[in-house]
């Protein structure tokens, strides 16, 4: 006789078990790779680790409910049954608006490490507040609709509840306020890459994993046409579709927004199963990227030095070329960790003082212009200095440099 009871729970239980699972690998993925592999954990993965946690707890209050009777009718519960998973449901609010604010702004502070332009910047920065705004609302009218509280799931104790169109309206408000900052991340991704000095191939392929975060709000469509059944008084079963919808919708959020940050790692196992020969970025670079600070000048100074080595060691012809580049006065006035060791090769080659300062301009001439032959006209230093550490994706390390001069001067 029990099998014949109508019990849609286990579809939800198995819908919050499967997008838990998700959520929670992908970014235990996401940590690994901004821990260990670029060595650049930021505040937006921060974000997402706490979005993380809360859509745990979701899952967690929403599984209790299904135990005790979401997804069934009331007339085959008894009342402390419906009580307690009433109860879940409303944990399941909160929970539910946490989860989504967290990880909006995650996503939106991870546009902005490549946002080097102010417009985009407060592009995002808008989209971010109405996501925060809304779901603050959603948040403190679901926790207080009813007075005293507990009489949301507890109808048997004096009290009273705001009206339920207020639910809906604001359901249908943050649902399109939702969509709206999802169709912001997904279509600003494509201006901020155009912006970038990268192959059109990287560009094409960072696009598609930039645009992952938004894809939640394919939830929130499907979502809303089920938003008018909070009046039905039969709540538990009525509402089921709302609360499976919410998971996806929850679940996307989080494992998309962190698939958009493992491409080190795709970039590694490509490498790994010899499909591609460029490994992942080093840390210096990732740390460059990671960053929204503005490049110093000891930076530029140590990628134009890096260029200038790399170029003299595939020209075996010419030897005394990164001699030349190396000791030439720099015209930043601060002292680098490299000064002392080429100091004393500047003095050891008195001949060669006025060659090497027009080699080194010239050299770094060639390597700027090289680099900013796609940067707009009109853009600042500051915004050719991004690209500058975008774009490139070598470091020359101390041994490496040493070998090379040590090889030049036999």
């Amino acid at each position: 006789m029990g099998s014949s009871i109508p019990n849609r729970g286990p579809e939800l239980l198995g819908v919050d078990i499967a997008f838990m699972c998700s959520a929670l690998m992908a970014n235990v993925l996401r940590c690994y790779v901004r821990l260990k592999m670029v060595k650049a954990f930021g505040f937006d993965d921060w974000l997402m680790a706490i979005a993380t946690l809360f859509f745990v707890a979701y899952c967690t209050s929403s599984i209790i409910g299904v135990h005790y009777g979401t997804g069934r009718h009331h007339a085959d519960l008894p009342i402390e049954g419906i009580q307690k998973a009433t109860h879940g449901w409303w944990f399941c609010y909160l929970f539910y608006c946490c989860t989504m604010i967290t990880s909006k702004l995650s996503i939106g502070y991870f546009l902005l490490r490549i946002a080097i332009k102010k417009l985009h910047a407060w592009i995002i920065y808008a989209a971010m507040f109405i996501s925060v705004v809304a779901g603050s609302v959603f948040f403190f009218v679901t926790l207080f609709q009813c007075h005293p509280i507990s009489y949301f799931w507890n109808k048997t104790q004096p009290g009273t509840c705001i009206s339920t169109e207020v639910i809906i309206a604001l359901a249908y408000l943050y649902s399109a306020f939702s969509i709206i900052s999802d169709f912001t991340f997904a279509i600003l991704p494509a201006f901020l890459v155009m912006g970038l000095q990268l192959k059109r191939r990287t560009k094409i392929a960072l696009v598609p994993l930039l645009t992952m975060g938004c894809i939640a709000s394919s939830a929130v469509v499907v979502r809303a046409p089920f938003l008018t059944r909070f009046r039905s008084p039969d709540f538990l079963w009525a509402t089921l579709d709302i609360a499976i919808w919410s998971t996806v919708e929850q679940g996307l959020a989080i494992t998309a927004g962190s698939l958009a940050t493992l491409r080190p790692l795709f970039q590694l196992a490509m490498f790994k199963l010899g499909i591609s020969t460029k490994t992942s970025p080093t840390p210096y670079n990732s740390h460059m990227m990671g960053s929204r600070r503005k490049p110093s000048q000891n930076d530029l100074d140590l990628y134009k030095l890096s260029s200038a080595v790399e170029a003299g060691a595939s020209k075996s012809s010419q030897p005394e070329q990164i001699d030349q580049v190396v000791t030439s006065p720099k015209k930043s006035k601060s002292r680098s960790w490299y000064t002392p060791t080429f100091g004393r090769m500047k003095n050891e080659s008195p001949a060669k003082e006025k060659m090497p300062t027009q080699t080194s301009a010239a050299a770094d001439n060639e390597s700027e212009k090289s680099l900013r032959a796609e940067s707009p006209s009109g853009s600042s230093g500051e915004d050719r200095g991004m690209q500058i550490m975008v774009s490139k994706s070598f470091f020359v390390s101390n041994s490496q440099r040493a070998s090379t001069i040590e090889k030049d001067h036999r």
